[in-house]
Parts: C-alpha cells; sequence; structure tokens
C-alpha cells in the first residue's frame, strides 16, 4: 500500500449534519467509522478529490476511512453522474434543475444563459432574495460582488452564483437583479417551481447564502444577516476550493488512500500503471531555471515508495538533472501499478512541458 501521510488542513472539512438543512429520510443508513472509531451515519454523495462528502453534509478526508469503506464509498457513488465538461450536458441533480432556467446579464437586461462551452462547476452559491427586505438587498449589495469575483478569479470553472428569488413577482426579482448587478446567474423566476432541490434550501426568513455541491447537498450557510457572517461563508468556501484543487500536494495522500482501495478491484483481472496523485514541479520554477521540457521515468514500489528516478538529462541545463530527480523521487505521491488485483512494481513515464 502507498505510504499514508496526515493533513491537517484537511481535518477542517469534518463537519456533522447541518441542521438547517432538510435530509432527504431514507429506510436504512450506512454506517461509516473514522479511524478514531467515530461513526457517521450518512448516505455516500461525491469524491470531492481527496474527501469524502455524505447526504448529511459531512465530509471527511478518505485517509480517516478505512480502506474498505473507501472501496464501499467508491461503489456507492460510482453510478452518480460525472462532473461534466459542457455544463449545458450535465446529468448532476442541481445542474439538470438550472439547465434552461438561468439568465444572464446582457448590459441592463437579463436573457437566457444556454451554459454551452463551460465546464460544469463543481460547486453553487445561491443568494436567496427577496425584493421587499432590505437585509436581501444588502447580502448582494456591498462587498459580495468583489468578494465572489475574487472567487471566481482564483478557481476558475469551480463556483457559479446564482440569484434565486423568494415571495416576490417575477418583475421585483428581476428588478433586483440587475440593480444589483454581479458575476453571478438569475434564475427564472416562472421557472423557480421546477428547482425542487433548491427550493428546499430557502431560509426560513427568505434571505440568505447557501453553498451547495453540483451533486445536491447543502454544506454552507444560510446565515447571511451581517457582513461577518457572508465573509465567513466565502472563507469556508474558499478553503475547500483550494483543498479539493487537484495541485494542492496537502491532499494527495488521502486521494491514494482512496483509489489504493479501489484500484485492486478494478483491475482484478487486470493491469494498470502506477496512477499519479499530482505533478510536484511547478512550472514557474522551472521556467525561472529555463528548464522548458522535462521527462523521467519514474520507478514505483508496489509499496508506493520511489526508489529511483531517471532523468533524461538531454533537454536540462548542466547540472540540473540530479536535483529533479530529487525532487521527482521526494515530492511525488502515487499509487503503485497494479497486476490481477495486486500491488506490483511498476514505472510511470513523466513528462512536462513548460509554457516560455
Amino acid at each position: 500500500m502507498p505510504k499514508k501521510l496526515t493533513s491537517p488542513a484537511l481535518c477542517v472539512f469534518i463537519a456533522a449534519a447541518l441542521a438547517a438543512f432538510p435530509v432527504q429520510s431514507l429506510a436504512k443508513t450506512s454506517q461509516w467509522t473514522l479511524a478514531k472509531g467515530e461513526v457517521i451515519e450518512a448516505e455516500a454523495v461525491e469524491a470531492l478529490g481527496p474527501v469524502a462528502l455524505f447526504d448529511n453534509g459531512a465530509m471527511v478526508p478518505f485517509s480517516m476511512l478505512t480502506s474498505e469503506d473507501c472501496l464501499r464509498f467508491y461503489q456507492a457513488v460510482s453510478k452518480r453522474a460525472p462532473r461534466a465538461d459542457d455544463w449545458s450536458r450535465a446529468k448532476s441533480p442541481v445542474s439538470e434543475e438550472v439547465q434552461g432556467r438561468l439568465m444572464k446579464y446582457d448590459g441592463d437586461r437579463l436573457v437566457p444563459d444556454d451554459l454551452k462551452g463551460r465546464p460544469e462547476p463543481e460547486l453553487y452559491m445561491f443568494f436567496f432574495t427577496t425584493n421587499s427586505v432590505s437585509q436581501a438587498w444588502d447580502m448582494v449589495g456591498k462587498t459580495t460582488p468583489e468578494l465572489f469575483s475574487k472567487l471566481q478569479a482564483a478557481f476558475p470553472g469551480e463556483v457559479q452564483g446564482v440569484l434565486f428569488g423568494v415571495q416576490e413577482s417575477p418583475a421585483e426579482h428581476a428588478s433586483l437583479a440587475i440593480t444589483m448587478k454581479g458575476g453571478w446567474l438569475v434564475t427564472d423566476y416562472r421557472q423557480q417551481v421546477e428547482m425542487d432541490t433548491i427550493r428546499r434550501w430557502t431560509p426560513q426568513i427568505n434571505y440568505g447564502l447557501v453553498v451547495a455541491t453540483r451533486s445536491g447537498v447543502a454544506i454552507f450557510g444560510p446565515d447571511a444577516m451581517n457582513e461577518n457572517q457572508i465573509r465567513q461563508t466565502f472563507a469556508k468556501t474558499a478553503a475547500l476550493l483550494d483543498q479539493i484543487r487537484p495541485s494542492n500536494h496537502h491532499g494527495w495522500a488521502s486521494r491514494a488512500h482512496y483509489l489504493s482501495a479501489v484500484q485492486t478491484v478494478l483491475y482484478a483481472n487486470g493491469k494498470s500503471d502506477p496512477v499519479p496523485m499530482g505533478n510536484p514541479l511547478v512550472a514557474e520554477g522551472l521556467r525561472q531555471r529555463k528548464i522548458y521540457t522535462v521527462d523521467a521515468k519514474i520507478h514505483v514500489a508496489a509499496d508506493g515508495s520511489i526508489p529511483a528516478v531517471d532523468i533524461v538529462p538531454e533537454s536540462l541545463p548542466p547540472g540540473m538533472a540530479a536535483p529533479l530527480a530529487d525532487a521527482l523521487r521526494k515530492s511525488s505521491v502515487f499509487v503503485p501499478a497494479v497486476d490481477h488485483g495486486k500491488f506490483v512494481d511498476g514505472v510511470y513515464a513523466y513528462h512536462m512541458d513548460v509554457p516560455h
């Protein structure tokens, strides 16, 4: 098995069920035992990179689940719709509900948005607003547009804001949206009745900010009565998006723990090469050293360790082969090769091009 590392940052997202959001009643609830004996009673929903998401809003690093539970989690979520490259064709519960029902800004008016040509967002931020409530105007005014703009810039394509009207007329909904223009999209108010999953997150006070996954689990919010509460929700969202981004090396060991439990079953009758959890080399650092191509053979042992790295030196400046080999050996995290259900030694062909 690959080496296991702990990441304190990931533990931030071990969350109890959020009482503010209703969870659909299930006749049978699965149990999941964590490393220290804690038990979660919930259904598996989605693998958010290194994090296991459950239907009660709990988020747990895979490294805290047993290998058996990781496999059980994979089997439970494997039939769910994967994240779509084209948002307009997404099959996730929330994404399907908003298709054909969102408007975008065109100057000072709202026009339909077909969502084509953009990746399906992993997270949605729903701004529930009511035209007649001043706090709702405050929620989407003041610093919120700037906060949302910064969030989208930091994590492009990962999060989408949506203005959702509550107990108002279509004209009032459009008036608030146009007046408080931001980087978000706006629901077609007449079609909100078709958005069952989203409507059940409507705050009791008719306004608030709810962050939910594309798979239909509300994870943060809905409190937005003051700027501090709004900033806290944005901060939690940014922290989660940072933890689940593929380039974050703090999550690689957790990803490897999950995939290790799965690979031997997926390839019980076949073979798989070693699988990297991320790229440990940083393009900017290579560019500064005038390195624009790196090729190597990374030897990955059956236990996930890396005994050797063979660098192809021809494309490198003098003296850089050894430091690069050392960096790849020390910082790479792999799930080992599999041969008919067993981990075996393997070789991974590494290649990286750095734009000039």
